[in-house]
């Protein structure tokens, strides 16, 4: 798979995901683009990645900023395929969640990622080609309980993505998603303590967590010439997790 003389944005890319998505991208030819909130984070992430990736800051959950931030990349040549990786996570029982954060998780989570896909479609669909590869979550289509707000908006934006290709496929554009279990990055090890480990591993059949290197070769792929007639599919990285039931002599402690 060769992605020369391709455009990559990638959302959230300053965080574990974003970032071997990135390095991804640029080991298969695209010139990349990492998105992220902060400049401090952006610095971080550019030290990771091989030179010649760039950083812009924008919060996806502004609509103002992201109409300047893809208006800019539109200027330099345009999105060909868009990456969405920004995300945030908060632990509660449902009917204790805050309101705030619950607020606050959608309009990244969910909002966010429409804000990115409509305003990358609108150059996609100018240029008669570009994928869309939303980063959602095995979350999204299970109730996974304590984390009722991440999970109703992977749920939507698998949704969306769906929607997506529905309404994009005719115009040369394609929308999927790739759904991991959790993935090793620091954003999971504040979350997820020792138990919880346990208990993911107890019920998937690959006993450990997703590595961010293999949700980027999944991103790859969607990102591809090769995927160009996969549309509007959800991509599980699980270690078989969603395919399996009790896993019968499994301990969880």
């Amino acid at each position: 798979m060769t992605l020369a003389g391709k455009r990559a944005l990638v959302t959230g890319g300053a965080g574990g995901v974003g970032v071997a998505c990135a390095r991804a991208l640029v080991e298969a030819g695209a010139e990349v683009v990492i998105a992220d909130a902060t400049q401090a984070a952006c610095d971080a992430a550019l030290e990771r990645l091989p030179g010649g990736v760039r950083a812009v800051v924008f919060d996806v959950s502004d609509r103002n900023a992201c109409e300047k931030a893809f208006a800019d990349q539109a200027e330099a040549g345009g999105v060909d395929i868009l990456v969405t990786s920004a995300a945030i996570v908060k632990a509660a029982p449902i009917l204790e969640f805050d309101p705030e954060d619950w607020a606050r998780i959608l309009d990244v989570n969910l909002t966010g990622t429409f804000h990115c896909c409509q305003l990358a479609g609108r150059q996609m669909v100018e240029k008669g080609w570009g994928r869309i590869v939303t980063i959602s979550s095995v979350n999204g289509q299970i109730a996974n309980a304590g984390r009722g707000a991440y999970s109703c908006t992977k749920g939507g934006v698998d949704m969306l993505t769906r929607l997506l290709a529905a309404e994009l496929g005719d115009k040369g554009v394609t929308a999927n998603a790739v759904a991991p279990i959790p993935v090793d990055t620091p954003m999971i090890l504040n979350v997820h303590g020792p138990k919880d480990r346990a208990a993911w591993y107890a019920q998937t059949p690959n006993p450990r967590y997703a590595r961010p290197e293999e949700v980027a070769s999944a991103v790859c792929y969607l990102a591809s010439e090769e995927a160009g007639f996969v549309n509007g599919h959800i991509l599980n990285v699980d270690g078989g997790f969603m395919a399996a039931g009790v896993l019968p002599g499994r301990s969880t402690s």
